[in-house]
């Protein structure tokens, strides 16, 4: 576990994105802990998350291709 001062942390950003994944990054001040950073593994944006997520009522399902043919004409 990597340790740094919160000054550190606030002025350089990307300590936390050269972390790797499962590992954690420990912020002091004073020589006491304030908060732990740990990063994890993106979550993938899938159809069935996103429609899941959706706000407002389900409607028909949107045809793409089809509305993109309309274009064409």
């Amino acid at each position: 576990m990597k340790s740094v001062t919160v000054r550190q942390f606030y002025h350089s950003a990307s300590l936390v994105d050269g972390l790797p994944d499962g590992k954690q990054l420990l912020v002091t001040s004073n020589g006491k802990t304030k908060f732990i950073v740990s990063k994890s593994a993106r979550p993938r944006m899938t159809r069935k998350l996103a429609e899941e997520r959706a706000v407002g009522e389900a409607g028909p399902k949107f045809d793409g291709t089809a509305f993109l043919r309309t274009l064409r004409e």
